[in-house]
């Protein structure tokens, strides 16, 4: 609820702001590497602006292979980004930077059996065993970098692209395996924590469509 609350304010200051001064305000839709978008922005002067871009939907249900374990995984990804962009010179390049506040949850589960045995650190389990995991970004605020660049289609639309990273300081593990020891669990976690963040960064990349007012 308080990141509902500090989304509305956010987009209602930068709305605000621009009732208060000229028409630089701009509201648009598009698609990232987070799911769909909502953005909106306000164009400062010729080089500054302030954007807050909310982003979600990217839906992770299906399967997924961690740690040689076959999951039934759900959740979903997404957030909001509060960003500076600067835009150099008259171009319509701009570097970005800012806080993303994530909202990301992914959740798996697992049935042992002969034919899908689950190796939890040294322990392997074949009989009806079950272990479940659930992942969070690391960092609820994280530092968010992009570059991009707005193309004004006409007078009052652009079509805007950008990619950059959001440096979440790796993935926050939980795991529960009752069947298996408390040293192997721990192992265990430390194997998926390994090999979901190797870099602790997430990959940003969106498209965007924007009309201006």
């Amino acid at each position: 609820m308080k990141k509902a609350y500090l989304v509305a304010s956010v987009f209602a200051m930068i709305a605000g702001t621009a009732s208060a001064q000229d028409n630089n305000l701009r509201f648009g839709l598009g698609v990232s590497t987070l799911g769909g978008t909502l953005e909106a922005a306000y164009r400062i002067n010729q080089n500054f602006a302030l954007r807050g871009v909310l982003s979600g939907g990217l839906n992770a249900n299906g399967n997924q292979t961690i740690d040689g374990v076959n999951y039934s995984t759900s959740g979903q990804l997404g957030g909001f980004a509060l960003l500076g962009d600067y835009y150099t010179g008259s171009t319509g390049f701009r570097v970005s930077g800012g806080a993303f506040i994530s909202n990301t949850s992914l959740s798996g589960s697992t049935t042992a059996s002969a034919a899908n045995p689950i190796t939890v650190g040294n322990t392997t389990l074949t009989g009806g065993e079950t272990a479940s995991a659930s992942v969070e970004f690391k960092r609820k605020v994280s530092p968010m970098v992009t570059v991009g660049y707005d193309w004004n289609v006409s007078n009052s639309f652009t079509i805007s692209g950008e990619v950059g990273a959001i440096a979440m300081g790796g993935l926050d593990v939980a795991l529960s395996a009752p069947a298996a020891p408390a040293a192997d669990v721990a192992r265990e976690k430390q194997n998926i924590k390994d090999e979901l963040s190797q870099f602790g960064v997430y990959p940003y990349i969106a498209i965007t469509g924007s009309f201006r007012f």
